[in-house]
């Protein structure tokens, strides 16, 4: 009787353990979808709309050299329009998934306020480091909870999380509407440009900035080529 016991308990406890680890599975592919859809559908830049009679676009590819791909820069234009633009009304977000801060780089005109929603399995605390332009603590807080922070100051200004090291992201805070983020070949389009001349500035988090002059006509592309080297 009691081997019968026994083994009805080791029958159970296998089962247990077997559906508890397929409950994992099942969280872990549910986390992964999300952050899947995250990092396609939330954006990485935020801009006020600005109208805009026969404006052209400036369109082209970054070439970031030793670099695994040349996504992730932010190629804008210095000064336009003495930069005196309205804030936007639209929140970026920063998304926390899978310990993965997404998106890795956000592009946001001076002013932006960017919300930092919570949607991972473990708390989380959102920080930038102290000699920051724009040194800020969220502190820790819970599953499902959501903080803002608006940033004012032209500056890049890096995200990191107190609890995970290994976290890190980036929101680049621009003087104007004219800027983009490029995609993992490089590409990149800023819209709606005024015709005139101007210079055109990189960011990357590891690679040195460039700067080019570029001239705009109203209704057409002006294509250009930017090539981003190490930092010395």
């Amino acid at each position: 009787m009691r081997n019968i016991c026994f083994g009805i308990f080791v029958f159970l406890a296998v089962n247990v353990f077997a559906l508890a680890l397929q409950a994992q599975d099942d969280q872990a592919k549910i986390m992964q979808e999300k952050l899947q859809t995250a990092l396609r559908e939330l954006k990485k830049e935020i801009r006020s709309e600005v109208k805009v009679e026969n404006p052209g676009t400036i369109t082209g590819k970054v070439k970031c050299s030793r670099s695994r791909h040349s996504g992730d820069t932010v190629v804008g234009i210095e000064t336009i329009g003495g930069n005196n633009y309205p804030a936007p009304e639209e929140h970026g977000i920063i998304d926390q998934l899978n310990l993965v801060f997404v998106p890795h780089v956000l592009a946001v005109q001076k002013g932006t306020t960017v919300d930092f929603p919570n949607n991972d399995q473990v708390r989380h605390n959102v920080f930038s480091p102290p000699d920051c332009c724009n040194q800020f603590n969220l502190g820790t807080y819970d599953i499902g909870s959501s903080k803002p922070v608006t940033f004012d100051k032209t500056c890049e200004v890096p995200l990191l999380c107190n609890v995970h090291a290994e976290m890190s992201a980036f929101v680049v805070v621009m003087d104007n509407p004219y800027f983009a983020v490029t995609a993992r070949d490089g590409s990149f389009t800023i819209d709606n440009v005024p015709p005139g001349n101007y210079k055109l500035k990189t960011w990357h988090k590891k690679l040195k900035s460039v700067t080019q002059d570029v001239t705009v006509e109203g209704g057409k592309a002006t294509e250009v080529s930017l090539k981003l080297k190490k930092r010395k």
